[in-house]
């Protein structure tokens, strides 16, 4: 295992090219700034924080809500959908805020339980599925589309067909099994976009758990949390990477390469061996005041994954890093709360940073 050194290196602050939506304001922040009397007008940060964002998969729009897809794409929009139910519609280009024009389906999960195809140009539901009594954490589409997977309270991955909206497959392990699954809520998934087969999911029980062959006994390992790896056509996960604890859409999956960030102060970001499930590296994050405790963590959509970004809240800030060398590049600041999501560009060197501030930023950076 490699530790990433960073003496003397001092990276870039970046500030945002645009900002989507309007930062709200707090009583706590109104009194760190020594105005005590808040007036009727100023929101309260409840129910308006961004959750999740996300560009669609040829970069043409973005969305972003508490865990919202694209199924097709047109223009260059985001969708910030927050804790108060509703759904804003921006423009990437000017900031401003839109009614969607295009012809595009998003799926998205909601705590409620509920996964929902949604048709932007009326804004209206089109199919609605009910896990309930499940809350929903996490959603990822397949690469070609064909399915979608859900996780969230009651520990199970569910596998649906996309084109029939019908239930394929649960995954769940379980204690008293050769192979454990998830005994936490699970708040992330991560498909392949090499094995159409293989799935990752994370969550609270410390685990990513992988399902590939080989399978072996795990029932040693039941009393830590990995991540699970899983072959979707088997029940149970056949490998998992311990020593994680994930609470956001913080997995992701390049070539052989796994990317977690912890909410945890220390030894937060960590490259893993997917075929080995050992530990690769820990990206040096250190801040002197506030320890930042992560929620977003994703690779570069360039070949090769030059880039890693990962955000939390603590220090309220999301960094930039090189994959191989673990530099970092640089950092963004001045939020009033904690980083939730972020999402790079496909293609441009851009990356999305979604904040419990309300506001979606859109950072650009130079490739090397």
């Amino acid at each position: 295992m490699s530790q990433p050194q960073q003496k003397g290196f001092m990276s870039k602050i970046f500030s945002p090219t645009l900002v989507l939506g309007e930062q709200v304001v707090t009583r706590s922040m109104v009194v760190q700034q020594e105005v005590h009397d808040v007036s009727s007008s100023q929101k309260s940060a409840t129910g308006h924080e961004v959750f999740c964002v996300r560009y669609s998969p040829d970069g043409q729009v973005g969305y972003a809500s508490y865990r919202i897809e694209s199924v097709d794409h047109q223009f260059q929009f985001i969708a910030a959908s927050r804790g108060n139910g509703e759904i804003d519609i921006y423009s990437t280009v000017n900031g401003n805020k839109n009614s969607s024009k295009t012809k595009n389906v998003l799926l998205s999960v909601n705590a409620n339980g509920l996964v929902k195809h949604w048709h932007m140009t009326s804004m209206k539901c089109l199919h609605t599925i009910n896990e309930d009594p499940n809350q929903c954490y996490a959603l990822d589409y397949r690469a070609d589309g064909l399915k979608f997977a859900t996780a969230g309270q009651d520990h199970q991955v569910r596998i649906y067909d996309e084109a029939t909206k019908t239930l394929q497959s649960t995954l769940t392990g379980g204690y008293g099994r050769t192979r454990a699954g998830h005994s936490n809520r699970v708040f992330s998934l991560k498909f392949s976009t090499d094995d159409e087969n293989l799935l990752l999911s994370a969550g609270w029980d410390n685990t990513i758990q992988v399902s590939t062959w080989p399978p072996f006994d795990l029932r040693a390992f039941q009393s830590l949390i990995p991540i699970m790896v899983w072959d979707i056509r088997m029940d149970v996960p056949c490998r998992s990477v311990f020593g994680t604890h994930i609470t956001g859409d913080s997995i992701d999956l390049y070539d052989n390469y796994i990317v977690s960030g912890s909410w945890r102060p220390e030894n937060q970001l960590q490259l893993w061996d997917l075929r080995t499930c050992t530990l690769l590296k820990n990206y040096n994050w250190t801040n002197a005041s506030h320890p930042c405790l992560l929620y977003g963590t994703q690779f570069s959509k360039d070949v090769g994954a030059t880039y890693i970004i990962a955000g939390g809240s603590g220090a309220n800030e999301a960094r930039l890093y090189k994959r191989e060398s673990g530099e970092q590049v640089g950092v963004v600041l001045g939020m009033k709360q904690g980083v939730y999501s972020v999402d790079f560009h496909p293609s441009k060197s851009q990356v999305a940073i979604a904040s419990g501030d309300g506001t979606v930023r859109l950072i650009d950076y130079q490739r090397e």
